[in-house]
């Protein structure tokens, strides 16, 4: 008997195919231009995000970086999920993160002040990696000493998750999200008996003490670390990029940088930093005409619905007037990025301080991209300027 799958089930799997190649790192949407998916249009994908009957599709394998993955808050649903999720909300809402404001700039200005005289750097490794990493390892009370292996950890765990079809890489990603569930349990455990103000504190101050509940505690921790400065990362590289390929919406933001909110909402719509998420419906259900199998995982593409034409005019264009501009770069519905008002934040001071700073600034070599499912992400992005000496 034949298997039978829901709708666009063939031709999802030959877009995650073809987003894996070397071509689909480069230019993930002309790759997958000729594709009919139903899982790229908007209506079908926020419904999948919404919806409940949609769950998460939870752990990948057996690797312990699948493992790891499969109790982030991202692959879990139901009491697990509102659990764990209780745990962080409250932290970043609107109004609360305008109190990393001063430190995002101040931590801005020195990251700039390092490269100015050198007149280039790296975007990504320079400037757009470091800054959301320090605010974030610093809200959960990571060690400063402790800070350049989370790092390097995160960066192969990364790199595994983009390169998941090469065993080597996965092993090395294993690798890695072992070493940083045995450390982060080590500081839940040092916290528990000399409590700091950090997040690390107020988690050890009620921590399970064991079973799935604390593994669950522990890798949460870590992916409070990733997903605080992972996909800020690719906002402000991606955003400087798009910037520097579209001179005159450059040089219109220098001049009107109340207009950075809008420029932000328009490069996550078209970078879309999570690519991907997956889930598959408790049952056999019908959305927008198309069926999909009960309990089969799918790929809700959210950088395909980002640029869906039946919601957004020109999708492909560049466009920060675009209004109103609903993108789901931030997921929606209970898995609604908690970390959004920050990275939004992030990103408005990053950029407008990097175009203050280098009025000049230009690409000084083709940007590399490390891939493009479940992150759109950037691996290097080289820049330089004419003015080294400029100050603020």
């Amino acid at each position: 008997m034949t298997e039978q799958h829901g709708d666009g089930f063939a031709q999802e799997r030959a877009a995650v195919a073809a987003l894996f190649s070397e071509e689909g790192r480069l230019d993930p949407h002309d790759v997958v231009a000729a594709l009919d998916l139903p899982t790229a249009r908007y209506a079908v994908v926020e419904r999948a995000l919404r919806d409940p009957a949609f769950l998460r599709a939870g752990s990948r394998g057996e690797a312990p970086l699948w493992r790891m993955l499969g109790r982030w808050l991202i692959s879990l649903d139901g009491d697990r999920h509102r659990r764990l999720r209780q745990r962080f909300v409250g932290l970043f809402g609107p109004r609360t993160v305008e109190r990393f404001r001063e430190e995002i700039t101040q931590r801005a200005g020195a990251l700039l002040d390092a490269v100015a005289d050198a007149g280039h750097m790296d975007v990504v490794s320079d400037f757009a990696r470091p800054l959301p990493f320090a605010v974030i390892t610093g809200v959960m009370g990571v060690p400063r000493e402790d800070q350049p292996v989370i790092g390097d950890h995160l960066l192969t765990v990364n790199r595994a998750f983009a390169h998941q079809t090469d065993p080597d890489a996965v092993a090395r990603g294993s690798e890695a999200a072992e070493a940083l569930q045995r450390r982060f349990a080590e500081l839940l455990d040092a916290r528990a008996r000399e409590p700091e103000d950090d997040l690390l504190s107020a988690l050890a101050a009620d921590a399970p003490a064991g079973g799935d509940d604390r593994a669950d505690l522990i890798a949460n921790c870590i992916f409070f670390v990733e997903a605080g400065h992972a996909t800020t990362t690719s906002l402000i590289a991606a955003g400087t990029d798009l910037l520097l390929a579209h001179p005159a919406e450059r040089d219109r933001l220098r001049a009107e940088p109340r207009r950075i909110n809008r420029v932000v909402e328009e490069v996550l719509r078209l970078t879309s930093p999570v690519s991907t998420v997956v889930s598959a419906p408790a049952e056999d259900v019908v959305v927008e005409g198309c069926r999909f199998a009960a309990r089969e995982p799918r790929h809700a593409f959210l950088m395909l619905a980002n640029r869906d034409p039946a919601l957004f005019n020109e999708p492909h264009r560049f466009d920060p007037d675009r209004d109103p501009n609903p993108h789901l770069s931030f997921a929606a519905g209970r898995h609604f990025c908690l970390g959004a008002p920050l990275a939004r934040l992030h990103g408005e001071i990053a950029l407008t301080a990097l175009l203050d700073r280098f009025p000049d600034l230009r690409r000084n070599g083709e940007p590399i991209w490390r891939g493009t499912l479940p992150l759109r992400e950037m691996e290097h992005l080289p820049v330089a300027w004419d003015d080294p000496n400029k100050r603020l």
